[in-house]
């Protein structure tokens, strides 16, 4: 690209990930004890059968939402949406007390699915009863995609309101192409990376693709993030505290960042020697001007999508709704003379077997079509699609495999995470907290 193009790339801008706290009332207790007591209960059903099981197998219901278990971290239990659309946490309300009771983080499933304003609307009604209303804010990312390349960025091209705003660079190339650039340090920072070649072998592909699409942006051709992360030592200073805060500021925040860290026209200076003072005087670079103009929320934030078709999708089937409504059926077999017994659901479980293409096999049987490399998706059923999907995973960090192995074998990890989401289900391939 050339830097002193005169066309504006299509850009679209937005807020990338948000990390927020809620605080709680008098109630919270009853929910956090409600959790534990479910967390307790689901462990207990596998240690009655003897069976190992995993956070993930753990799963709750908050308001009638299902929530996966992730583990336990810095004293509070972490779940995921069982969609992936959020993360959130609750703690002990009787221990650190200089920390609100409830943790909630956003990220690109959520945010770019739902919108922001429902993904928000969506959590403030799972916690009704429990909360006060008042979020304060702990992180955010705000960014611009832009389609354009962006790989003629360098360091020497940036300058700072104050030095500790740009006390540390990384660049990351491949084939001598920039794909990623940091600038600054937490609770401070700015990226910029290639969108493209990060999403090549990411899970969110699909998702992405389809919002770039919508928002007319080319998917196959370069696009480029530029974001910044902030933290609550940067933005309180600006008098943002909560999320309300931030949706209100956020375009002038945005802008504030650019000014904060500015990328220059080398060009523009007279001086044959490059230093601090030099570039400081340098004219700020016409993309950063561009991107100051084409900063706007408007239609981020207009996103909406219809709640109820998300808390439908995400309701939890458990093994208790599953016995009401067997008992259901056994009654109307009852009263028609129909005999349900184990060989009746024998005979279900044949048909069921004959007709599904989701065949159910023993472990040994999984074990060894897995060893073989045979095991097509499409065929397998949910718990035995998400067991192959982990093995996968596992044999992707694997150092013994050659190269065109390791491609086969992310390859078939693409195809099954595709055929999970086809199902409605979401696969997390790690946790972070």
């Amino acid at each position: 690209m050339s830097t002193d193009t005169n066309d504006i790339p299509k850009t679209i801008a937005g807020i990338d990930t948000l990390y927020y706290f809620y605080e709680t009332n008098d109630s919270y207790d009853d929910l956090y004890l409600d959790i534990l007591n479910q967390i307790d209960e689901t462990k207990s059903k596998f240690e009655k059968k003897y069976l190992n099981y995993e956070n993930k197998d753990i799963r709750i219901a908050i308001n009638n939402q299902s929530f996966i278990f992730n583990g336990k971290a810095q004293g509070f239990y972490w779940f995921s949406q069982i969609d992936g659309y959020l993360k959130i946490s609750f703690k002990d309300y009787t221990t650190n007390k200089g920390l609100n009771d409830i943790q909630v983080q956003f990220s690109a499933v959520g945010i770019y699915t739902l919108g922001l304003k429902a993904l928000i609307k969506y959590t403030d009604d799972l916690l009704t009863g429990f909360i006060t209303g008042h979020k304060p804010l702990t992180r955010v990312d705000l960014n611009i995609f832009i389609q354009s390349d962006l790989s003629w960025i360098d360091k020497s091209m940036f300058v700072a309101r104050k030095r500790s705003y740009i006390s540390i660079f990384k660049e990351i190339a491949s084939k001598h192409k920039l794909e990623t650039i940091y600038v600054g340090k937490k609770p401070f920072l700015l990226r910029i990376y290639n969108k493209r070649v990060e999403l090549e072998n990411s899970n969110k592909k699909e998702m992405m693709f389809e919002y770039f699409l919508t928002n007319g942006i080319t998917p196959l051709k370069d696009i480029f993030n530029i974001e910044f992360e902030m933290h609550r030592d940067y933005f309180k200073s600006f008098q943002i505290d909560t999320v309300d805060d931030l949706l209100s500021r956020a375009e002038l925040l945005f802008k504030d960042c650019l000014s904060a860290i500015r990328l220059v026209d080398l060009s523009t200076i007279k001086d044959s020697t490059l230093n601090s003072k030099n570039k400081n005087r340098a004219t700020t670079h016409k993309l950063w001007q561009d991107i100051n103009n084409s900063y706007k929320l408007k239609d981020f934030l207009s996103i909406d999508s219809p709640l109820e078709k998300i808390k439908r999708k995400s309701y939890l089937y458990t093994i208790e709704k599953a016995m009401q409504e067997q008992l259901t059926l056994a009654r109307k077999a009852y009263v028609h003379n129909i005999i349900i017994d184990e060989q009746f659901y024998s005979e279900v479980l044949s048909v069921f077997n004959k007709f599904t293409t989701y065949k159910i096999i023993t472990k040994k049987e999984f074990d060894t079509l897995y060893k073989k490399r045979v095991l097509k998706p499409a065929e397998l059923n949910d718990l035995d699609l998400e067991r192959y999907m982990k093995r996968l995973e596992l044999d992707m960090s694997d150092d013994t495999f050659s190269q065109k192995g390791l491609e086969s074998i992310i390859d078939n990890f693409v195809t099954a995470s595709s055929e999970l989401k086809k199902r409605g289900i979401y696969y997390e391939e790690k946790t972070v907290f």
